[in-house]
């Protein structure tokens, strides 16, 4: 026994051992009436001889897999045998050689009924789903899980214990995750994870303590021995033994073998075999270490690595291959060893190497094309992951992993009924293929069924406990039906079983993000972070439609936007939606935002159905609505109401929909103005295949009004915005896509009524030497035109360690305004045209080096073609022949290399240094497929208006500081020359931006920018730096802050004048919590110094501080939730973009429709 010391001795408590006695003797009486034909334990393991009998005094007769056992019931296990029994409580029974078992009551998974089980002799492994009785349906401490043996009873509290009955009734327990209760007359204890307990006849229990627990249950597994493998060339001499042990004879087996396993080397192959078959591991390394360096083709190096590995000794297990192979470096079994464990130990790159090196010499060897097929397979790879599966299985037909694993290939592919018949005929075939009932339940998730999937996974988790991907999805499924507990235990148990894999901790991060849970969500979210550079795939990984399936997510949720903006960039990935589709929400600036939203769902176009409400972790058919509710009062008090719904049917094709309708009224705080708006939404996507997703994403937006103000005294507004994009998304291999996207969008504005301008009055006075030109006139017309186009191509893939991306767009802008008053006796007629024209081709390379260093050199070659007109006319009324006017007409083509470079030295493993040289010539469309950040440094587009030309340089700093704090320090140098688009008219300057509130509601936990608005400026240049802190106050509690630095000076005409909106100095900070009950409080304060509204400096804004609040709250379920916002409370009315403190209440809904 691997027992330590005695360390304590049960006190002799009546109290808990009454209480489980008294428990099992009423759940022993109600057995009769209990049992019932739906719950029936099942066979799903039988290795060598098993039998059953229904009572005790009936004889006993052979069990068979896939049967039924009822309560009351017998099994036993005869020698080298064992014996796996699944129940409807979803309880996992694993009976040892020699062990016997009554199944006594069978509970059902969805009431509370206890399953009462009589271990009478040998061992039994166990996990248990840790369920008490829930509220009104019994005493909620009463275990849910009794075991009874001749010395003790255990009441089960979860999750995985083993008990072993001796030949005198003495029981040991051993408890390796979870508590169980232990009691006799004599006392009771509460044994903890890696705890144990032996329980004697006539004395209390006694707590002992384990010096290595998983040593004990070695025996729990799916080792299957391969006797004419490991025989080789010797088959013939031990025919005997192997046929032995293909009859499952393993006691004469080793009888056998045991004495010729010290001289003779293949005898000592057999018997290490069939040790590890019966959990003796340390026994089969024991027999095979002195004859380590005999001549038998590497099969003894082979095997002991294995075993080794199984002790979780990889890096001494690979030791012993990479010496073995020096001395037999063209031995198979060596190579495929190699290939496994390099695999294991997350090495891809050495794995495939050792596959196809064993190929190279066996071309037909079907381990080694399986080999190459997983990798490929976890890796979603599909169409290699196919041929290599497809050719394991044309050269061994019986390989069972092979064709399990392309039914996995299958379904995570999305061809879910050629999986489900792959599968089923499988399963029925063999019982006991863990892949296979692991795929089964992938493809139970996938089509909407997680009770039926976390079956599947429990069952596979019964027959190879060590299966890191059942463990995974066993999470998912729990944490689908509502067990977030039992859920974040699978995912531990993955993390355990493949420390590598960054998944298992990124569902633990959204699930407890979904708790909002920020401080443990972070944890997880570092944790995975550190494990990217071994990511195999984030495909499976179900991404909704703001990327909240990103790493980031948490930090972002807590108030961390800086942290979160690191987290993203480091594992960002073009090919994967979610990384694209959280970029965007760190974005402020709308043509990056844009950008990255388009290639999100252009890679993912299922994103569309995700919930809202809460992550399904995988995707997961569904349908789902949301009503919102909001009222707010600022420049304008307004009433919201919007309608969502969205879906994903995985039925035929994978296709997910999205519908989004809202409608506002408002009315203007400081006048008598209305507005009525309405918007719609329509977002469609498609997988027709695994490799193509079909995106097409319309708006369709209207706003009318009548303003009354102090210069639009009586005036009616229309404004619409229709826009439609289509795309498509083709990959040869997950690392080697392609994109392809067309959009076209127009927006129309028109104003007309009566209009009161003093000033325009005096300037038409003074022009014509007089006094009778009235300041009150009539707005004849303004209407504004805006018409855009775009097509744009992307191909992006991996060679070695660099990524390569290229690609060309073409698009176009049109805008046209005019603007005609009329100050009776004369009319003002003005008239602006703007054509854009551009082309892009670009190249970049991202090149990884090692030490997670990277380098980046892009190269655009752009074109631009830019016409402008503008007609300016005095005319008197009733007169066609101006009195005055003026026409200007500009051309600019511009053709241009256009260069970008950039540098990341990481320092640490969680901090870098950035440097980017940028030099952007923005187009005309409302977003790219191109790169818009430098080693995620992003273009800044605030600056640049279509068609203008960017320059930058940038050294950034960002990093984390122990677990708890992560900084940010940066100087930039930015130069902006807009040229032609930059330039103002009289119809330019005719802006509503009082209904921008109602144009653009921004998402609460969006970034927010430093600019209260998008400067317009010809020219210009930027200098700063900034610092940022993000804190984290334990787990409940966070804090931002930042400080910039930028001195904006315009340049050309307007030399020295201040760029508008940008202060030279920016402060905030911010704090967060996240407190018991599901409440979220925020509270922020903005500093900002002087700066100017318009280019000419002549609209002041003062310096003043804004104070902020939000109180977030939302029911356990997460299908109700209450928000207020506080924002603008300004310390002086004149130090805001507008005046009015901003107050936002919002109540939403969200429910289920399937």
């Amino acid at each position: 026994m691997a027992f330590k010391q005695q360390a304590t001795r049960g006190p002799g408590l009546w109290r808990p051992a009454s209480r489980i006695a008294a428990i099992a003797g009423v759940a022993l009486y109600a057995s009769a009436s209990i049992a019932q034909p739906a719950s029936n334990a099942e066979i799903i393991l039988l290795v060598g001889k098993g039998e059953k009998r229904p009572t005790e005094q009936a004889a006993w007769s052979a069990a068979t897999v896939n049967e039924k056992v009822s309560a009351g019931s017998f099994v036993r296990t005869l020698v080298n045998s064992q014996m796996g029994l699944y129940l409807p409580d979803r309880t996992q029974i694993r009976l040892n050689q020699n062990s016997q078992l009554q199944i006594k009551t069978v509970a059902d998974s969805a009431q509370f009924t206890q399953t009462q089980l009589q271990l009478n002799s040998g061992r039994a492994w166990s996990q248990a789903k840790p369920q008490t009785a829930p509220a009104g349906g019994g005493n909620s401490a009463d275990a849910r899980v009794i075991i009874q043996t001749p010395t003790a009873t255990m009441g089960v509290r979860g999750t995985d214990w083993e008990i072993e009955v001796g030949p005198n009734g003495e029981t040991q327990l051993v408890v390796l995750s979870g508590v169980v209760d232990i009691s006799n007359e004599r006392g009771a204890l509460s044994i903890g994870a890696g705890e144990a307990a032996v329980a004697r006849a006539g004395a209390a229990p006694v707590r002992l303590v384990l010096v290595n627990p998983s040593s004990r249950v070695q025996w729990v597994s799916s080792w299957k021995p391969q006797p004419r493998r490991w025989a080789g060339g010797d088959a013939a001499r031990h025919a005997q033994a192997i046929a032995q042990i293909e009859a499952g004879d393993y006691a004469a087996a080793i009888a056998q073998l045991q004495p010729a396993s010290r001289t003779d080397a293949s005898a000592a192959l057999l018997l290490a075999d069939v040790h590890i078959q019966q959990g003796d591991v340390a026994g089969a390394v024991e027999v095979l270490r002195p004859h380590a360096t005999s001549n038998t083709k590497g099969r003894v190096a082979a095997l002991m690595a294995r075993a080794m590995a199984r002790q979780d000794q990889l890096a001494q297990a690979r030791a012993v291959i990479a010496q073995a192979l020096v001395q037999s470096p063209a031995s198979i079994e060596l190579l495929l060893a190699d290939g496994e464990l390099a695999a294991i130990d997350g090495d891809a790159a050495a794995s495939r190497r050792a596959y196809n090196a064993a190929l190279a010499i066996e071309p037909r060897n079907a381990q080694a094309w399986y080999g190459i097929g997983l990798i490929e397979s976890e890796r979603e790879n599909v169409g290699p992951a196919r041929i290599a599966l497809n050719e394991a299985l044309r050269n061994d037909a019986s390989l069972s992993q092979a064709s399990a694993e392309l039914a996995a290939t299958e379904a995570f592919a999305g061809n879910l009924e050629a999986s489900r018949q792959l599968l089923e005929a499988l399963v029925a075939r063999e019982p006991d293929n863990y892949v296979a009932r692991t795929s089964l339940g992938v493809y139970q998730l996938k089509s909407g069924r997680p009770a039926q999937a976390l079956d599947d996974f429990l069952k596979a988790g019964l027959i190879e406990p060590r299966y890191a991907r059942a463990w995974l999805y066993t999470g998912v499924a729990h944490y689908q039906l509502g067990d977030t507990k039992r859920a974040l235990e699978a995912f531990d148990k993955a993390a355990k079983l493949d420390p590598h894999d960054p998944v298992p901790y990124v569902y633990e991060s959204n699930v407890l993000t979904d708790a909002l849970d920020y401080g443990a969500a972070i944890e997880a979210a570092r944790n995975a972070q550190a494990r990217m550079p071994f990511l195999k795939s984030l495909n499976q990984v179900a991404s909704d439609q703001k990327g909240s399936a990103n790493l980031g997510a948490s930090l972002a949720n807590f108030g961390m936007q800086e942290w979160a903006g690191y987290y993203a960039n480091q594992a960002a990935s073009p090919y994967w939606g979610g990384s694209h589709l959280f970029l965007a929400d760190r974005y402020t600036g709308k043509f990056t935002r844009n950008s990255e939203l388009f290639q999100g769902f252009l890679t993912d176009p299922t994103a569309f159905g995700a919930s809202s409400r809460k992550s399904s972790l995988v995707p997961a058919p569904g349908h789902y609505g949301r009503v919102d509710v909001m009222a707010e009062t600022g420049d304008w008090r307004q009433a919201n109401a919007s309608a969502t719904l969205n879906g994903l049917s995985t039925a035929s094709v994978p296709m997910a929909y999205y519908f989004s309708g809202d409608a506002a009224g408002a009315n203007a705080t400081s006048n008598d103005s209305t507005a009525r708006a309405r918007n719609f939404t329509l977002g469609l996507g498609a997988k027709p295949r695994h490799d193509i997703g079909i995106f097409a994403f319309a708006t369709d937006s209207t706003l009318n009004g009548k303003l009354r103000d102090a210069t639009l005294t009586d005036d009616r507004l229309d404004q619409g915005e229709q826009r439609l994009d289509l795309g498509l998304n083709f990959k040869l291999t997950p690392t080697n896509q392609f994109w392809i996207k067309a959009g076209s969008g127009h927006q129309d504005s028109n104003v007309n009524g009566l209009i009161y301008s003093p000033s325009s009055a005096a300037a038409l006075n003074a022009a014509f030497k007089t006094t009778v030109i009235p300041a009150a006139g009539t707005l004849d017309e303004f209407s504004a035109g805006i018409r855009q186009r775009d097509l744009q191509f992307r191909h992006a893939f991996d060679l070695g360690a660099a990524e390569w991306s290229w690609g060309a767009e073409r698009s176009r802008l049109n805008r046209n305004g005019r603007l005609v008053t009329t100050f009776t006796p004369v009319i003002i007629d003005s008239a602006e045209q703007f054509a854009l024209r551009q082309s892009d081709v670009w190249g970049s390379m991202r090149y990884r080096l090692s030490g997670g260093h990277e380098l980046q050199a892009d190269a655009f070659y752009q074109r631009a073609r830019i016409n402008r007109s503008d007609a300016n006319a005095l005319l008197a009324t009733g007169v066609a022949t101006p009195l005055a006017s003026s026409a200007t007409v500009g051309l600019q083509d511009t053709s241009e290399w256009n260069p970008r470079l950039g540098a990341k030295f990481q320092l640490a493993p969680l901090q870098s240094v950035r440097f980017a040289i940028q030099r952007w010539r923005r187009p005309a469309s409302v977003g790219t497929l191109s790169p818009v950040d430098t080693s995620g440094i992003a273009v800044n587009d605030r600056l640049a208006t279509p068609s203008g030309l960017y320059r930058r340089a940038r050294a950034q700093f960002d990093g984390e500081i122990g677990a708890s704090t992560f900084a940010q320090a940066y100087i930039d140098r930015e130069r902006v020359d807009n040229g032609l688009a930059g330039q103002r008219s009289p119809v330019s300057d005719f802006e509503l931006t009082q209904l921008e509130s109602l144009r653009d509601r921004p998402d609460v936990f969006s970034a927010r920018s430093e600019l209260e608005e998008t400067p317009r400026f010809v020219e210009g240049k930027v200098a700063s730096f900034g610092l940022a802190v993000n804190h984290l106050l334990g787990k409940s509690a966070s804090v931002s802050l930042k400080y910039v630095n930028r001195d904006a000076k315009q340049t050309g005409t307007l030399a020295g004048l201040a760029v508008p909106f940008i202060p030279r100095h920016y402060a905030q900070a911010g704090v967060q919590w996240s407190l018991p009950g599901r409440w979220l409080v925020g509270a922020s304060a903005i500093y900002r110094s002087e700066r100017f509204r318009d280019d000419r400096n002549t609209v002041l804004l003062d310096s003043g501080v804004s104070f902020g609040g939000t109180l977030y709250w939302e029911t356990a379920d997460k299908r109700q939730s209450v928000q207020a916002i506080a924002e603008n409370l300004l310390t002086r009315k004149s130090a805001g973009r507008s005046t009015e403190p901003h107050f936002v209440l919002r109540y939403s809904y969200n429910f289920d429709m399937r």
